[in-house]
């Protein structure tokens, strides 16, 4: 007689059949939703950021050739030259890799001010080329001088690197010579000590022999043939 038991459907089988559904549907839900946002995004980026980005600059240089300068040198270096330092911490090891994504997310913020800049003469819509004629007008020397603080930051961000990597290449060749030397050191010192504690040879009766005085003539004694003579 078949068991009747193993043929009918268990309840747990019924119960992961929907579950199932409900995890793709709620997949699909929220990757058509992150597409959505990406859209959204871009074309905020890219209609409405450039000319809110521009505004602000004229209004921070006022129209001055010198504060476009100084502006444009601070803004290219700061926001450089953070965000290298920032992603420059996920090189540790300790440090796990979804923190290491935050890092990069937390340093491409840090950067949205040049990100913004390099947007408007990147960007071949019509929003930049309003952007950038108001920024030719306003604050004429803002994007040569920001370029250059970029490049200044990038240039004292790789020295920095090397003369890090150098210096910690030398704290491990002295780290390991001391602990060379320390080894030799108590190497010698334990065979000094094994010499030290060696025992004196024994005589036939089994005791050790005493260790005679070797006796040395005194260069003041008289020589005994010259007494003679």
């Amino acid at each position: 007689m078949p068991d009747i038991e193993n043929t009918d459907p268990s309840p747990t089988d019924g119960s992961r059949r929907p579950e199932s559904k409900t995890r793709w549907g709620l997949r699909i839900g929220l990757g058509a939703a992150a597409v959505v946002l990406l859209a959204i995004v871009y074309l905020v980026v890219r209609l409405f950021l450039p000319v809110w980005w521009a505004t602000n600059i004229g209004n921070q240089t006022q129209g001055s050739l010198t504060s476009g300068i100084i502006l444009g040198l601070v803004y290219g270096f700061v926001f450089t030259f953070v965000p290298l330092l920032v992603v420059w911490q996920a090189r540790y090891k300790k440090v796990s890799w979804p923190w290491k994504s935050v890092i990069v997310v937390v340093a491409v913020l840090l950067a949205i001010p040049n990100l913004l800049t390099l947007s408007i003469y990147a960007n071949s819509s019509s929003a930049a080329a309003k952007a950038r004629s108001m920024i030719d007008i306003s604050a004429t020397w803002f994007p040569s001088w920001s370029i250059g603080g970029a490049v200044a930051a990038l240039v004292l961000f790789v020295g920095i690197a090397a003369f890090w990597h150098l210096w910690r290449a030398r704290g491990k060749k002295m780290k390991a010579l001391k602990s060379e030397v320390k080894s030799q050191g108590a190497m010698r010192d334990a065979a000094e000590q094994k010499r030290d504690d060696r025992p004196a040879p024994a005589t036939e009766s089994g005791q050790t022999a005493p260790q005679t005085p070797v006796w040395a003539p005194r260069e003041d004694s008289e020589d005994p043939t010259k007494s003679s003579s």
